[in-house]
């Protein structure tokens, strides 16, 4: 079985030049994850660059009938994917650790707050990639990468360049 590549986006806000600017250094993606704010930039993506995309919508996403929440089994892994500010991910990721738990997941990934975060509870992978576009805090634009190869699981979160 080869590697997966899943690339977790959240938080762009409609800046599309910075989705171009991810965009022109990936190779070898299986598929692109945006975790909301703005749905219509997911969209952006199908269009412009042809690419297999999984979207929910966002506190800032209105008038759209896409979902709030997915679980969607990736590599033989079970993700559920949410933007998170209905589980208060600004304060303490407890309603969505067991949101998660609930839902048999393996890897939770969520956005909202616009600062990248990396967990791991009771094997469950807790992953905000940060805002690709609008960082907050301390932290700087950034997205996450997913490798999976068989069993194993590999995050990283990196600084859009």
């Amino acid at each position: 079985m080869s590697e997966l590549r899943i690339i977790v986006i959240s938080d762009t806000h409609g800046h599309v030049k910075d989705i171009d600017y991810l965009m022109k250094d990936l190779e070898d993606v299986d598929y692109i994850i945006h975790t909301g704010d703005y749905i219509n930039d997911a969209e952006y993506i199908i269009k412009k660059y042809d690419m297999n995309v999984i979207a929910v919508v966002g506190n800032c996403d209105f008038n759209f009938t896409s979902s709030r929440e997915i679980v969607k089994n990736i590599g033989n892994k079970v993700f559920f994917i949410t933007h998170g500010h209905e589980y208060n991910v600004k304060y303490d990721l407890n309603r969505i650790f067991y949101r998660g738990k609930e839902l048999g997941a393996d890897i939770v990934l969520f956005g909202h707050s616009h600062v990248p975060s990396y967990n791991k509870i009771d094997e469950m992978i807790l992953l905000n990639p940060g805002s690709l576009s609008l960082p907050r805090g301390n932290s700087t634009k950034s997205y996450a990468i997913i490798r999976i190869n068989g069993e194993e699981i590999n995050v990283e979160i990196k600084n859009l360049k």
